[in-house]
């Protein structure tokens, strides 16, 4: 089943949303719950990230407009970490589970709030996703400051 996900370039300042498609498998079922579905995500993620520090994709030319970009945020960087060691997959779950919890990442399909903040548990709703079904997740800032 292939879906699309909605993801902005974090090191991007232009305010444009790119859809990236995810295949989420033949054994992933339509009617799962939120947590299996952010389990299948997080594994998806973790593995292609593991696969590029493998292939040692560090030698990459970045653009004159990729280069503007990554300055007007303050650091020019390849994407690429460094270390030897690949990502843990249970750890990665386990954060990802704990920080839709914690409500630093709401999460939306087909333009609808999945398991809002108030739900009493978010993680066993069940969720109804299709072919073609359009995925965002919105990283959601803590604003701090003075009330006075």
């Amino acid at each position: 089943m292939k879906i699309k996900v909605n993801v902005k370039n974090a090191g991007s300042r232009r305010p444009c949303v790119e859809e990236t498609e995810f295949d989420l498998g033949e054994k992933f079922s339509p009617n799962s719950t939120v947590a299996e579905f952010l389990d299948e995500i997080t594994r998806i993620c973790v593995s292609e990230y593991n696969e590029r520090r493998k292939n040692g994709e560090i030698l990459k030319v970045l653009s004159e407009r990729q280069i503007e970009e990554k300055s007007r945020s303050g650091k020019i960087g390849f994407g690429v970490n460094y270390g030897e060691k690949d990502s843990s997959l249970e750890n990665a779950i386990a954060n990802t589970r704990q920080c839709y919890l914690d409500g630093l990442f709401a999460l939306f399909i087909d333009g609808k709030e999945i398991a809002g903040l108030d739900s009493s548990a978010p993680l066993e709703n069940r969720i109804e996703i299709r072919e073609g079904s359009i995925v965002t997740f919105i990283r959601l800032t803590m604003l701090a400051g003075r009330m006075w």
